[in-house]
């Protein structure tokens, strides 16, 4: 069978390092600094990390390993690569459906992302603006109304986002993503730790360490640890089509194992850590940790307001949420971007415009979901949550359930194995890991979360 390349990918990462950074920016985003600290105050802290962390090494990172390898077998990006490889492998065609499934996930994703990110880059201005300075519970919640009610301020910084985007992707990948993440990250870890020390020093390190690191396994449930595999999803990009697509521009004497290793370990470090710059200052001024969402925008902005450099460390703090969310979209969108660029011959450019415009346009459902559409609801959540359910609880999972099939079963264990590169020692593990235990695992957990209405659905039946 004649299988066409004209539709490869031939550009590569100029370096090793800068294929890390653009992968750690992918991978590590809101996810890790503004909803696992969140996850993890409602799950009751450390036992809600340890099966986080586990779900990160026995199925993040061989799915990671498998999509990354996909990436380079197939040579394209994440829409196009399944049905490719199903036609270099000999199978059926209906395979490219999962890739147009996964690009609608980061697709939705990416709508209500921005506009989270927005408001993060918004809440930094608000702290150089000397807004957070003495600011009461109420007044936080006043603060985060002003925004959430106000549909043209969060259009605004949506907008600023979708268009500092769209002017990064308009250039080739090593002019681009690859420079602009080769700067941002390091910039970013540097702001992490400085928080770390900042709250170490203002806060009750040794009782926000307690609640990461202390577990109470009493508290396991089964929706903990579903919210758990989750956020291991969330947290690290799985199963969104971004080591598909950085997959593609992988040169091949790159390890993908040991890259996918590494880039695991600093999204776990980085979920950490930033519990570890905003649970030593929760306890230290008396907070509750279960607070869901509001623990970064209305908790903590009342505790930097009582800090006498609190504006100076406010404002960093939602630079570093915003740096991280900037890089995550732009790493979601490059495989929207790619595949204009390569299948309809798209100058990158007018792709950006195209891609960053509709994801704008789509965004605005979640604008208008806290004020002008606000009573809309899906099964009793507005619109910007109902994405949020979709993707973490069937958008995900599902995802990462059909590569792993795909991998382990659809193309052959020979020209996978030899996909990962000749010099890979733990293939044999992470291959059996992709084939055997990665399905079971996401299906068992994917079937639990609905199991009280499958089986009421039975009931009814029998």
């Amino acid at each position: 069978m004649t299988v066409s390349t004209n539709h490869e990918m031939t550009n590569h990462w100029k370096s090793r390092t800068g294929f890390l950074f653009a992968a750690v920016g992918g991978a590590v985003g809101l996810g890790n600094i503004w909803r696992f600290p969140f996850e993890a105050g409602q799950n009751g802290g450390a036992a809600f990390v340890i099966i986080y962390v586990a779900f990160v090494i026995i199925i993040g990172f061989p799915l990671l390993s498998a999509e990354t390898m996909l990436g380079r077998y197939g040579k394209q990006g994440a829409i196009t690569n399944f049905g490719h490889v199903a036609k270099m492998e000999g199978k059926t065609q209906n395979w490219k459906y999962i890739g147009w499934f996964i690009a609608s996930s980061s697709f939705i994703l990416c709508s209500y992302y921005s506009v989270i990110a927005g408001t993060t880059a918004a809440y930094s201005y608000e702290a150089m603006m000397g807004s957070f300075s003495a600011i009461t519970p109420d007044g936080a919640v006043e603060l985060y109304a002003s925004y959430s009610e106000n549909p043209l301020k969060l259009t605004l910084w949506h907008a600023m986002f979708m268009g500092a985007c769209a002017i990064v992707m308009s250039r080739q990948l090593n002019d681009g993503i690859e420079k602009l993440t080769s700067i941002a990250m390091p910039i970013f870890f540097l702001l992490l730790i400085s928080l770390i020390i900042m709250a170490a020093v203002i806060g009750d390190f040794a009782a926000g360490a307690a609640f990461l690191f202390e577990p109470d396994f009493s508290k396991v449930s089964v929706g903990m640890v579903i919210s758990a595999l989750g956020q291991a999803f969330f947290s690290i990009g799985v199963a969104l089509g971004i080591m598909l697509t950085f997959g593609a521009y992988l040169p091949e004497d790159t390890s993908i194992i040991k890259s996918a290793f590494i880039i695991c370990i600093a999204d776990t470090l980085v979920a950490v850590l930033a519990g570890l710059s905003i649970f030593p200052i929760v306890f230290g001024f008396g907070m509750e940790p279960n607070v869901g969402s509001a623990l970064v925008f209305n908790t903590m902005t009342v505790a930097f307001g009582q800090l006498e450099y609190g504006a100076v460390l406010a404002a960093g703090f939602f630079a570093l949420l915003a740096i991280a969310g900037f890089t995550t979209l732009l790493a979601l969108m490059e495989q929207m971007v790619s595949y204009l660029n390569k299948f309809y011959d798209i100058k990158r450019s007018k792709a950006a415009l195209m891609v960053t415009g509709s994801v704008f346009a789509v965004g605005m459902l979640s604008v208008f979901s806290t004020n002008v559409l606000s009573s809309v609801t899906i099964s009793g959540m507005n619109l910007i949550d109902s994405f949020d359910w979709w993707i973490n609880k069937v958008g995900l999972p599902l995802g990462g359930l059909f590569t792993a099939i795909f991998v382990g079963w659809i193309i052959k264990k020979s020209n996978a194995i030899a996909a990962f590169g000749p010099n890979e020692k733990q293939v044999e593990i992470v291959y059996f890991l992709i084939r055997y235990f990665c399905p079971v695992a996401i299906l068992i957990v994917f079937v639990s979360q609905f199991w009280d209405t499958i089986r009421l659905y039975l009931s009814s039946i029998f």
